[in-house]
Parts: structure tokens; C-alpha cells; sequence
């Protein structure tokens, strides 16, 4: 996303270096409260951290000096790192327009419950405002003057509330018109004074009834403020309001402000593989191959991190990391091992695995979690003084923005990411430092991610810079936390005015020349009797099962800085009496009906047209995975053993569907 305050810098910087001209006396004399007494330039100690510190300033000066008509027509965006402490730097915003502007009210929209709570520890009584002594005593505003309601929290009165609340927060769904309470907030907003607006984890926000709803909100709008850790969206849309700061993972690196992220992974030899007959469970015949032979087996990537051997090698490894964490904890906090999966049955495979074989006290939380399993989640953190707290937490979908617990100190990932921000999100939350009694600012921290080179995320490391340090054998000793290498020099925006502005483009211009595209072959043409071409696929009942990985070492890689590569001893073979997980009937069914929606999409973006036409394909799907894998029955009747049969055999029914030209094409043009 592109920095819309480039072309400023230069301005900025003299403004700040000749003493704030153009502030009106209110906001100077603000900044100079929060300002050190021995450097002019930077904040005092207790209140903004640095880069806090310059998000604070750039917003003051886009509003007092250039003005909503030069920048921020939609709103100014801060693109700050997970552990950034995003939360203080909206707090200064607060304080200063109720001071200098004499703001009244304050809406502070989120995308979903875990954000909101998040948000609601923060702000109840004026926590964050006391905690960074943000309130100079001489306006008289306290703490406790900035009365907080949240919408869906039960304490809220409906429309007095609104009126009467210094701080509204609230989930965006609260606010939309397609539901009548949303109407009703949106309405009472509507009708009172004018207000701030603070759209935290701004990349939701262009979806469109969360866009329209920002619109309708902007004539009463002060000043909007959005926050975000990851702007850039994987379908190239992004926030409409206007970046005026970055700080990066980089950043936050060489700052020490987060965790250094250090990646794990298996250095396999050999694999043994395991043919059994889906159906019946006949063992067909077991052998082993070297591990540069086995991309010609074409396994599918998640069985690396999901059958049952595999799972528990990689769970070892996380486990000892842990051990490690624990170690360099010193019992001051309790670290946490959070365990990301796709589905709900390998949810609760993983957290039957780490409580039943590994004994260690797991959570599950999946969207069918109640309250209290979710509010467990949420507070891990301070559950660790408890006399067995959980040292685990396995999560689908649910924990990633939002979900802020800077114990958390290992990641196990068992799920491939296909989007860049949602990997980003999910390694985001082990990058927030412990901050607790005893722990020194300067201390070192990492947050150690496990992976498997077959999930094939180098993609998601290249972002966070990483590099490699080579030679270092098994045997050889290697603490992280006392030897990581100083980060790169931090990169400075120095010739801002060199940049240019990216010219808007031009409604009125239309290009009908011809450019030559080479020889592409024309798409086959829809299958009329796709049908029967459905109907004719025939499959070999043989599944493929890695039974035993055969490891030379677990290669730890720094992320960011100079970076090393160390290679640690391999997790000694596991010996599992009798199945270890079983997954309940629910989640067997959900995962299969989840994973032919997730292959109708595939299919139908493959085959050229927008995924909106998943619905045809589904359906068409899973009445041929019903006719061959679950005996004519539906999938909330089948028998278990059928389901099982139906999701064994699925990445066949991937392969030969995708292998017919031009029937997803058919399905789509001479569907019912």
C-alpha cells in the first residue's frame, strides 16, 4: 500500500525541528506535555514509544496543518507491527482532540469479539490513559471521565448509552443496516454530535457493507484513524483511507519492540509409506523411500503436518521448544504453545494428541466453542498462576487478529497458508513481547514457529527478512536468547522529495489497441453431458499413509537481521499403544463438507470463472462424492465409516474432476 505521506517529509521534519508552527495553542501545549524535557524530539519516557511517538505527530500535522481536503479525505491509516502497541497511540489521539479540539465522543470500531475484548480491557475506567499518563492535570480530564460502552458486552442501555458513553465500542456488524439493531446504533450515532472514529484492524474493512457503513458514518466524522498490521490484502483491495506511517517487522526488530521470530523445521532422510485400502483398512504393503524421491508420490502437503506420525514428530519438536521457553522463562510467566489447524478434525485430533499422549494440558477453540472456552482462550495469559494451567491452545480460524497473549512463545503450524495476510496474522500473534515483573525491557525474547519444508511458506519467512547461518553441527551449543545477531541498520525515508504521487487513473480513457499475447491455447469447451462424465470416474480405493519419518535434525533458522542456521537433534521415535485421537462424528462430517467447498472454489477459479459460481459446482460435488463413497445417502446420514471412506478419498476426487477438460466448465454453463 502505497505511503501517502512521502511527499510531506521534508515539511514534516522542518515543522518538528522549528517548533510546531501553525498548532493551535491548545494541541502545542499537548505536545509538549508529552514531550521529554531533555530532547525535544522525542516523547517522555512513560507515555509513547518512539515509533508510537511519530504515528502520534504525523496524524496531529495531517489534521491541524494539511487538512482533510490534502489528506485523509477517508481517513488517515497507521500500518503498525503486531506488538506495536497500536492501542496507546489511539489513546494519545483521544486526549489530544478531547483537549485541543474538544472532541466529546469517541467510536472505536473492531471486526470481531476478540478485538472488542481486547479493546474493552483497555479503554474500561481509562486503563491505557492512566497506565502512559496521557492527561496533563491541568485540563482536569480524568480517566474516568472517558465512560466506555460496548455494544454487546450486556452493559450497554441501547440509545442513552450512546448518547450519554465518552468511548463507544463496538463490533462493525453493530452498525450495519442489514440488521435492526445495527440500524438503531447507526441511527442514535447519526443523530448526536460529531465524533472521532478509530477503525482498528482496518484490511476488513473493504468489504462491502463494512465500506458502505464507513461512508455513511463519515459526515459526522472529526477525524478517522485507522490501524492495521497487515494493509495489503491478498485480493489486491485495501483500506480507502490514506497510509501516513509504516513500521514494519523490520522495525520492530531492530527497535526490539517484538519477539525475533526463529523458524523450526524437520531435516528428513527417509520415509516410510503405508498403502491401505480406504475402505476396508486392509494393510496392501508398506515401503520406505529416500526423501528427494518423494515429491514423485505427489502427497498431498498437509499430510506431512496431519497423519498420524508426522503430526506427533512435529508436535515433539514444538514441545521441546517449549521446554526451552520454559527454561528461559525462569517461572516468571508460563510459555504458551499455540497450535493452528485447517479444520475442526484436525483440531481435535491435535488437542487429543498433546493431552492424551503428550500430557499436556491443551484448549480447543473452534467456532462451535461456547463463551467460556473462547474467554479461556482469551485470558491464557493470566490463567498461568493457577495450579495446572494450560500450557497449549489449538485453534481454527478463531485466534488470529486480535488475540493478543505475549506468553504465547511457540507456534505449531498444521495447516498450508495460501494467503499472505492471514500467515502473517497467525505469526503475529507470538511477536508481542512478554512484559511482566522481572522481565527487562532489553531481555531478549523469540517466538519459535515449527513448520514443515513441504507446506513450502518460504514466501511467508521471506517476509520477515529471513537469512541463514551455516556450519553449525548438531552437537554444537547455541543459545538464541544470548547470541542473536544485531538486526540490520533501520531504513530511513531520506530524499522524501524525490517521491512522486501515483497519478489517479484517468475515467475517461479507454485502450481498444491490440497487443500480441502469444500462443495460448482456447479454453475447452463446457461439457454438455458433464454428468456422465461425473458419473464415469472411477477410483483406487488405495490411500497412501506416512507411517514413519525418518529425521536427521530439526534446522532452526533466525528471522530478520543478520540471521543463523542451527541444526538441533531429532525427537526421539514416537510409540503410540492404540489410536491416540479420535475425531468426533460432527467434525468428520464438517471437514468434508468444508473441504468441498474449499475445492468448489479451487475448481471453479481454475476453470475460469469467478468463484461466486462455487454454489453449482458444490452441489454437483457432493452428489458425486454421495453416489460413490456414501452409498446413495446424504452426509448427515451416511454411516461413519462411509464418511471416513468419502474424506480419505477426496484429493482423488481433486485430481480426476480437475483432470477432464471442460467439465467444471459444463457444470457451471448446463447446470440446474
Amino acid at each position: 500500500m502505497f505511503n501517502r505521506f512521502a511527499k510531506y517529509e521534508d515539511a514534516f521534519r522542518a515543522w518538528r525541528r522549528d517548533g510546531l508552527p501553525g498548532l493551535n495553542a491548545d494541541s502545542y501545549k499537548y505536545i509538549e506535555f508529552l514531550t521529554s524535557k531533555d530532547d525535544d524530539q522525542v516523547a517522555r519516557t512513560g507515555t509513547l514509544w518512539p515509533h508510537q511517538w511519530e504515528s502520534f505527530l504525523r496524524v496531529v500535522y495531517a489534521h491541524e496543518i494539511l487538512g482533510k481536503a490534502e489528506l485523509g479525505t477517508d481517513g488517515l491509516l497507521l500500518n503498525v507491527v503486531t506488538g506495536g502497541g497500536k492501542t496507546a497511540v489511539i489513546a494519545a489521539v483521544i486526549a489530544w482532540l478531547r483537549i485541543a479540539h474538544n472532541v466529546q465522543k469517541f467510536v472505536m470500531l473492531c471486526p470481531n469479539l476478540i478485538v472488542r475484548d481486547r479493546l474493552q480491557d483497555d479503554f474500561q475506567g481509562g486503563k491505557v490513559l492512566n497506565d502512559r499518563d496521557l492527561l496533563p492535570e491541568w485540563t482536569h480530564n480524568r480517566p474516568q471521565d472517558f465512560v466506555l460502552t460496548t455494544l454487546g458486552s450486556g452493559k450497554e442501555g441501547g440509545w442513552a448509552s450512546l448518547f450519554s458513553a465518552s468511548v463507544i465500542l463496538g463490533n462493525i456488524h453493530q452498525f450495519y443496516l442489514s440488521n435492526m439493531s445495527g440500524q438503531s446504533n447507526l441511527s442514535a450515532l447519526m443523530n448526536g454530535p460529531e465524533f472521532a472514529l478509530f477503525n482498528d484492524e482496518a484490511h476488513n474493512s473493504p468489504a462491502t457493507e463494512y465500506e458502505a457503513t464507513l461512508k455513511r458514518m463519515r459526515d459526522k466524522v472529526v477525524l478517522r484513524v485507522d490501524t492495521t498490521a497487515t494493509p495489503d490484502r491478498a485480493d489486491g483491495r485495501a483500506p480507502d483511507s490514506d497510509m501516513i506511517y509504516e513500521y514494519s517487522v523490520t522495525d520492530g526488530l531492530v527497535d526490539g519492540i517484538i519477539k525475533t521470530p526463529v523458524v523450526y523445521q524437520p531435516d528428513i532422510k527417509t520415509v516410510q509409506l503405508t498403502y491401505t485400502d480406504a475402505r476396508t483398512g486392509e494393510q496392501r504393503k508398506v515401503e520406505e523411500i529416500d526423501w528427494a524421491e518423494v515429491d514423485r508420490l505427489g502427497l498431498n502437503a498437509t499430510q506431512w503436518v496431519t497423519d498420524d506420525e508426522p503430526m506427533r514428530q512435529q508436535m515433539a519438536i514444538a514441545l521441546r521448544r517449549l521446554e526451552e521457553q520454559e527454561r528461559r522463562a525462569k517461572k516468571r510467566y508460563q510459555p504458551i504453545l499455540f497450535v493452528v489447524a485447517v479444520c475442526k478434525a484436525d483440531a481435535e485430533k491435535a488437542e487429543q494428541t498433546l493431552n492424551k499422549y503428550f500430557k499436556v494440558k491443551t484448549l480447543l477453540v473452534t467456532e462451535d466453542s461456547d463463551e467460556a472456552e473462547r474467554q479461556k482462550a482469551r485470558e491464557l495469559g493470566k490463567q498461568q498462576k493457577t495450579a495446572t494451567p494450560y500450557k497449549a491452545v489449538v485453534s481454527v480460524l478463531m485466534l488470529r487478529e486480535g488475540w493478543d497473549v505475549p506468553e504465547v512463545g511457540v507456534i505449531l503450524l498444521l495447516r498450508k497458508f495460501g494467503s499472505k495476510v492471514y500467515g502473517q496474522q497467525v505469526i503475529g500473534r507470538g511477536l508481542r513481547r512478554v512484559r511482566v515483573k522481572g522481565v527487562e525491557p532489553t531481555e531478549p525474547q523469540i517466538c519459535a514457529v515449527v513448520d514443515h519444508p513441504k507446506l513450502e511458506h518460504q514466501w511467508l519467512w521471506d517476509i520477515f527478512n529471513a537469512k541463514k547461518r551455516t556450519g553449525v553441527l548438531i552437537d554444537d551449543a547455541f543459545d538464541e536468547t544470548e547470541d542473536l545477531p544485531p538486526p540490520p541498520p533501520k531504513q530511513d525515508f531520506e530524499k522524501p522529495h524525490l517521491a512522486i504521487d501515483v497519478p489517479p487513473v484517468d475515467p475517461s480513457f479507454t485502450d481498444d489497441g491490440e497487443f500480441d499475447v502469444g500462443d495460448i491455447a482456447a479454453p475447452p469447451k463446457p461439457l454438455e453431458n458433464w454428468r456422465q462424465a461425473l458419473e464415469g470416474i472411477t477410483y483406487d480405493p488405495t490411500v497412501v499413509e506416512i507411517t514413519k519419518v525418518s529425521i536427521a535434525g530439526v534446522v532452526g533458522q533466525e528471522l530478520g537481521g543478520k540471521g543463523w542456521k542451527t541444526i538441533h537433534s531429532a525427537p526421539e521415535e514416537s510409540s503410540p499403544t492404540g489410536p491416540v485421537a479420535q475425531v468426533s462424528d460432527e467434525a468428520a462430517r464438517d471437514a468434508v463438507k468444508a473441504a468441498l467447498l474449499d475445492m468448489a472454489e479451487l475448481l471453479t477459479v481454475e476453470a475460469g470463472y469467478a468463484a461466486t459460481f462455487k454454489d453449482q459446482v458444490y452441489s454437483a460435488l457432493l452428489h458425486h462424492v454421495r453416489a460413490k463413497f456414501l452409498n446413495g445417502s446424504s452426509l448427515g446420514l451416511a454411516e461413519r465409516g462411509e464418511v471416513d471412506f468419502a474424506w480419505k478419498m477426496l484429493s482423488q476426487v481433486k485430481t480426476k474432476v480437475a483432470a477432464i477438460p471442460g467439465l467444471i466448465a459444463g457444470v457451471i454453463e448446463y447446470g440446474d
